[in-house]
């Protein structure tokens, strides 16, 4: 709620300033362009400027979350990797100390399986 709040503070504060900018930047400008030279009024030029400024900055952004975005797949990957594997070296090592305590008493399972028949 504060924050829808404080976003609509700040737009109206914008677009004052926006017509305060054209209110008092309002003579016209010779604004040359590669085929041709117009005459603009200084606010225009200055929104003109802020626009591309903002599109450009949107533009940057843009790629850097997307790029982040792609590394942060491809980390959560390699933990999902490295997880399976530790699963799989955890049961791989349960099984081999099973193998061992078996191999060092062999008739410990005979006399498990001698005492569940009683």
């Amino acid at each position: 709620m504060i924050g829808k709040l404080l976003s609509l503070i700040m737009l109206v504060a914008f677009i004052v300033l926006g017509v305060l900018l054209g209110s008092l930047n309002s003579t016209l400008v010779p604004f040359d362009y590669y085929f041709d030279q117009r005459h603009i009024p200084l606010s225009i030029l200055i929104s003109i400027s802020f626009i591309a400024g903002l599109l450009l900055a949107g533009i940057f952004v843009f790629v850097q979350v997307i790029r982040l975005k792609w590394h942060n797949r491809k980390l959560l990957k390699k933990i999902k990797n490295q997880s399976n594997e530790i699963i799989e070296l955890k049961k791989k090592l349960h099984q081999e100390a099973r193998d061992q305590s078996i191999s060092a008493n062999p008739n410990s399972h005979v006399v498990l399986s001698s005492q569940n028949q009683s």
